[in-house]
């Protein structure tokens, strides 16, 4: 189980830090309103993604299918995002994710929510893409689910937190070539034995935090699709990569 205690520890901390201290900014420190948590200088280095873009993975600078795409399509159908992996955005999702900065986790997930509602609304299922339960236990919280949460409610998808398994343990994929990253996650995923038939036929929509070279996502649709998924698409907050990678 994760450490449940840890991201409740970490909000109040930073509560009891803001009743002494004026909210900073995640990137540069620079004071800012209590329901922010970029300044305005930094909030405007935030890139969208630029177009072209594509179809499949995302990558700008493709009007089309980009070369990996064209000679070996992913088993996800499409994938988006909000803003490029750079700048003080990049920095406000590392501090989230690899310095336990729980308490960002809420800013980042109301910017998921701006994703356009055409992206994810006529999908049958939201799925976060899962930890290991060791890297739970570690980090006290699944970066994905808490930006999944930021969706807006209603009468769209459903949010099924445990759809998806990650059975192997994996070292981090930072720092792996793509072909290690696909080596690393293979065989490492598995739709829980109790949502199996509610994949059947369904649209997916698989949430992460940061998309790079979509192996993880990938071997997620590869299970999904395989479980009798129609449809498997993928949102995260930002991606890597740019229209030379």
């Amino acid at each position: 189980m994760a450490n449940r205690g840890a991201p409740a520890l970490a909000n109040l901390a930073h509560g009891l830090r803001d009743l002494f201290f004026p909210p900073a900014c995640a990137a540069c420190a620079t004071a800012v309103g209590p329901d922010e948590f970029l300044c305005p200088a930094c909030l405007a280095q935030v890139k969208a993604l630029p177009e072209p873009a594509c179809r499949i993975c995302g990558l700008p600078g493709h009007a089309w299918h980009c070369p990996r795409c064209a000679a070996s399509p992913p088993a996800f159908d499409a994938a988006r995002a909000l803003a490029m992996h750079t700048g003080p955005l990049a920095e406000t999702v590392r501090g989230f994710k690899y310095q336990r900065r729980y308490w960002l986790g809420q800013g980042l997930a109301r910017m998921l929510g701006q994703a356009p509602r055409s992206w994810w609304a006529t999908a049958d299922i939201i799925a976060p893409v899962p930890l290991h339960p060791r890297r739970l236990v570690a980090r006290g919280f699944n970066q994905a689910l808490v930006l999944a949460r930021g969706l807006p409610p209603g009468q769209g998808p459903a949010l099924i937190p445990r759809l998806l398994q990650r059975k192997r343990y994996t070292r981090p994929q930072v720092g792996l070539d793509p072909g290690a990253r696909r080596r690393n996650v293979q065989g490492a995923f598995a739709v829980a034995q109790a949502w199996q038939g509610r994949v059947d036929g369904a649209w997916v929509l698989l949430v992460d935090d940061v998309f790079t070279t979509g192996a993880t996502a990938h071997e997620c649709a590869k299970v999904l699709k395989a479980a009798g998924a129609e449809r498997v698409e993928v949102l995260t907050l930002v991606r890597a990569g740019s229209a030379h990678s």
